[in-house]
């Protein structure tokens, strides 16, 4: 008896039930959706977003070398420049060696400090040398993070130091600028997120003399580093 209850049960319910499966149907239907344009989103984000040029042209805060430039999220001032032919390098176990270039090595000197939490750059958004003609560089990657503004944090409150070391041609040096870019989610493209570009004083007189003087030899691996 107990059966046959169950099953008058289960007939009679039936028809009510049907609606609720439809429901979870469309539910399950949306989520789907849902998850479809999430990521439909994030791929127009990192595909078709704002071009540098066009970032730049309301998100960027300018400045010259010896100058503070600040903004909401953190302050940065360009110290020195200098050009070398040869740098220091660290390998896995810290040991220090000499690397050297058939073009330039553009050393800058940067201090920053942030304006709210720490913050340490970023491999997957750092700052860039930008020329007078738009090309833009990468920090070079013969040199080791170790050495350079990469290892350090930027804390709220203080000023850290370091290198930053570019490898560039000697037509790049003329006219150029640091971009100095704060650290961003790999998986996220931040298109309001606040830039740095400091105009690094290198007039055609003065890049030729900073060209011209160019070291043989630049450590980075000193007392002071």
């Amino acid at each position: 008896m107990a059966l046959v209850q169950a099953e008058s049960r289960t007939s009679r319910r039936a028809p009510a039930g049907r609606p609720r499966r439809r429901g979870l149907g469309r539910r399950l239907a949306a989520g789907v959706a849902g998850i479809v344009l999430a990521a439909a989103a994030v791929y127009a984000q990192q595909n078709f977003a704002m071009s540098f040029e066009q970032r730049t042209s309301f998100l960027t805060y300018k400045g010259r070398i010896g100058e503070t430039v600040a903004t909401k999220r953190f302050s940065v001032k360009v110290v020195s420049v200098t050009a070398a032919r040869a740098v220091d390098t660290a390998d896995y176990s810290g040991k220090v060696t000499k690397v050297g270039t058939s073009h330039l090595f553009l050393l800058i000197d940067v201090t920053a400090t942030s304006a709210r939490e720490p913050m340490k750059l970023s491999k997957y958004s750092p700052p860039l040398l930008l020329t007078r003609d738009g090309r833009r560089y990468l920090p070079t990657d013969k040199v080791d993070e170790s050495l350079t503004l990469f290892n350090r944090y930027i804390q709220p409150g203080f000023w850290t130091s370091g290198p930053l070391v570019f490898e560039v041609p000697k037509d790049a040096v003329p006219g150029a600028s640091l971009v100095f870019i704060p650290p961003v989610s790999p998986l996220v493209v931040d298109n309001f997120a606040p830039e740095a570009q400091v105009d690094l004083d290198l007039s055609g007189a003065a890049a030729d003399r900073l060209i011209a003087q160019a070291e043989d030899y630049h450590t980075l691996a000193g007392p002071s580093r």
